[in-house]
This record gives C-alpha cells, structure tokens and sequence, in this order.
C-alpha cells in the first residue's frame, strides 16, 4: 500500500525541494546574467528553464503521491472544518497544494511563452516575467519550520 511507502516518499520530496530551490535560482540568475550581457537565450535560459520546470513536475507528482499517503490530508480530509483550525492541517492539505500548483503553471506558462519569442531580450523578460514569481511561491509555500532534510 501507498502508506507504507509514506516515510520514503516524504524524504526523497524533501531532499528534492532543494534541488528544485537550486535550479529556480540559477534560472533566474542565468536569465537575468543573459538579458544584462545579451547572450543567447537557448543557453542561458532554455535549459535552466527544462530542469527547473522538469523537477518541479517530478516533485509535484511525488506531492501527488504524498497527498494519498498522508496521515495530514487524511486527517484534514475526515473532518475539513476542524482541519481549518489547525495550521499544519490546514498548510499541507490547502496553502501548500495550492501555493505549489500556482507556482507550477507559473513555471509552464513561463517556459513555453519565453520559447516562442524570437528576441534574446524579449524572451529574458518574459522568462523572468513567470519564473521569478514562481520561484517566490515555491519559497512561500515551503514549509520552513519542518526538517530541512527528513
């Protein structure tokens, strides 16, 4: 069952918050470096972007997975009222989904807008224009006062 599996999912998802954390910084300083020394988009944005955007998708369907497993959404899912009241019911099972779904499409939209603009300076500003306020939910969302790697 999904819930034996709970433990192991929960720490690969936390460990790999940092690498989404880390690939969301060097996109946005990659992007902001190109636009101020005009380089190439393809190289400075188009491949931070596929990682940033590609382990966000795996992150959120390891969230996905945690969200059937969790003894927290389970929790706040018998009783939502009463799971209101409680700030790390109420986090996980509301705030964090959704704060992290936002900042997903955010990533999406971002990477396939920036990839139709023929301009390197264009695309930088409309890659930065999603991205950044992506990577600020991602950071709104995390739940900083758990374990930075458990």
């Amino acid at each position: 069952m999904l819930t034996n599996h709970y433990p192991t999912i929960l720490a690969i998802h936390n460990i790999l918050r940092w690498f989404v954390l880390l690939s969301g910084l060097v996109l946005i300083l990659g992007c902001l470096l190109g636009k101020l020394k005009q380089l190439p988009f393809k190289k400075a944005g188009r491949v931070p972007a596929m990682i940033y955007v590609s382990l966000m998708d795996t992150q959120f369907l390891l969230g996905v997975l945690l969200s059937f497993a969790s003894p927290i959404t389970r929790a706040f899912w018998s009783d939502p009222s009463a799971g209101m009241k409680s700030h790390d019911l109420r986090f996980f099972a509301m705030e964090h989904t959704t704060l992290m779904i936002v900042a997903l499409v955010l990533a999406h939209i971002g990477s396939v807008r920036s990839r139709k603009i023929t301009t390197d300076a264009a695309a930088y500003a409309t890659a930065l224009k999603w991205y950044i306020p992506s990577f600020l939910l991602i950071l709104a969302g995390i739940p900083w006062w758990r374990p930075f790697f458990g």
